[in-house]
């Protein structure tokens, strides 16, 4: 067996070279530098598909029926909330707006920053606080 093909230990993977990959929803992904990244968004790496059918846009014509703000209450996650409750009164949608600032909840979600954006059970947006036309875009308007 040669050194290349040996099984590698716990350190020498954990410390060993990684590379970024990004998709069409800035989601940078880490991986290892021999391993080809998968999206785990779904974004596909042809990027004429990805800015078609962006993994963080929801379809026009879905109906959005639950939109979950997640933070522990800190002043990104008040304006985070502050924003989709705007968007979502402006544009008279009937949709369910909840806050969690439960850690055990959030961490259902898988979440590593906060503020985050669930729209009906998939995290839309992480770890900033975002603009009107990004919340109009994720909630398919």
């Amino acid at each position: 067996m040669d050194k290349k093909e040996s099984k590698k230990g716990f350190w020498s993977t954990l410390f060993a070279p990684k590379k970024k990959s990004s998709c069409c929803c800035n989601s940078n992904i880490i991986v290892d530098e021999d391993v080809k990244p998968v999206q785990s968004c779904g974004c596909s790496d042809d990027s004429t598909e990805a800015a078609e059918t962006s993994c963080c846009a929801t379809a026009p014509g879905v109906k959005v029926s639950e939109v979950l703000v997640l933070g522990p209450g800190c002043a990104k996650c008040k304006e985070t909330y502050k924003v989709v409750e705007r968007v979502i009164s402006e544009n008279n949608l009937d949709v369910k707006l909840s806050k969690i600032e439960d850690i055990a909840e959030m961490m259902k979600f898988n979440i590593m920053a906060t503020p985050a954006v669930v729209v009906d059970g998939t995290v839309k947006i992480k770890g900033h606080v975002p603009s009107a036309d990004e919340v109009k875009k994720v909630l398919g308007i």
